[in-house]
């Protein structure tokens, strides 16, 4: 099986380059498409000048994580049966994509893979696939802080990878697009990882967690430093984008079984989270409306593939 791994850059600094290097060492071979979105930082250096045989694409405006990946999905050779999407913080190990191309070898109905994501310390656990919490349906990654050893150690099933780093089969990536898009554009960033795996999920194939599949993820390198919830510590626009982007995974997801004894609790929490960010982030108010529009596009595609109930999808 042959196998691509797509890059999405937008300001990642040195990352990019450990990242870069990171593909090109793995032990079998792997096509590289590097996609900068309207980079201006130290990163520019690598899509100038990139390392031999990356593949560059360069856009002349940030389309965020999901126009990135679209596009290099468009450059990866029409022969690549497995694509890999990573952030320029997420560095595999030198087998990560034959471990990968194993799984899919041996498992037809596996469309994708999960990898163990450490963190820099290589002791604690970032994401080990992600699931949805129970009654409010957050996105959860499993393991995220918790020590790496000895847990997470086998394979199951989970609904979606961390977008950090998560690895598809083809197949799988064409059957579920909406209009000739594997992830929504207008999503830009948040929650595009958790409606891909939604979707693939629901639509017959099987999301895996494969402990031998190892990358390690510095979270949160492009956010501003400070302390508290990552996601305060985003642009005001992401920061609404995040919020209309779980809506819209949700409208365009979840069956209705699931949903109308929720709602109650969903009203609740949403708006709980809306109040939160009113109170410690008032400026992405403004933006909220100019991103409901794809909490409407996502309501007029959710008929385009089959709905499952959580119950066959989550372990």
């Amino acid at each position: 099986m042959k196998a691509a791994a797509v890059v999405i850059n937008h300001n990642g600094g040195n990352d990019l380059g450990r990242c870069l290097a990171a593909l090109q060492t793995q032990t079998v071979p792997v096509e590289v498409v590097l996609v900068d979105c309207h980079s201006t930082d130290a990163s520019r250096a690598w899509v100038e000048a990139p390392p031999a045989g990356v593949r560059v694409v360069a856009l002349q405006t940030n389309r965020g994580y999901t126009g990135g990946a679209n596009a290099g999905l468009e450059a990866v050779g029409q022969e690549v049966e497995v694509v890999g999407f990573f952030n320029p913080d997420c560095f595999p190990r030198r087998d990560f994509f034959a471990t990968c191309l194993q799984v899919f070898a041996q498992r037809p109905e596996v469309g994708g893979i999960a990898p163990r994501l450490l963190r820099e310390d290589e002791a604690t656990l970032d994401s080990c696939g992600q699931v949805l919490s129970p009654w409010v349906l957050m996105v959860r990654d499993r393991g995220f802080g918790e020590p790496a050893a000895g847990r997470y150690l086998e394979g199951e099933r989970v609904l979606a990878a961390c977008g950090a780093g998560m690895v598809f089969r083809r197949a799988a990536l064409a059957q579920v697009q909406v209009g000739g898009e594997v992830f929504p554009a207008d999503f830009f960033a948040f929650w595009e990882d958790l409606d891909l795996g939604w979707r693939v999920s629901a639509s017959g194939w099987v999301v895996c967690y494969e402990p031998q599949a190892v990358a390690i993820h510095r979270r949160g390198a492009t956010a501003r430093a400070g302390e508290g919830r990552l996601l305060f510590r985003r642009p005001p626009p992401l920061v609404a984008g995040y919020l209309c982007n779980r809506w819209a995974t949700l409208i365009r997801n979840l069956h209705w079984a699931d949903a109308w004894w929720r709602l109650p609790l969903l009203v609740v929490w949403d708006t709980t989270m809306l109040a939160a960010v009113a109170l410690r982030m008032p400026q992405a108010l403004a933006y909220l409306p100019r991103s409901l529009g794809r909490v409407g596009r996502a309501w007029r595609v959710r008929r385009l593939w089959p709905k499952r109930r959580l119950r066959e999808l989550l372990p």
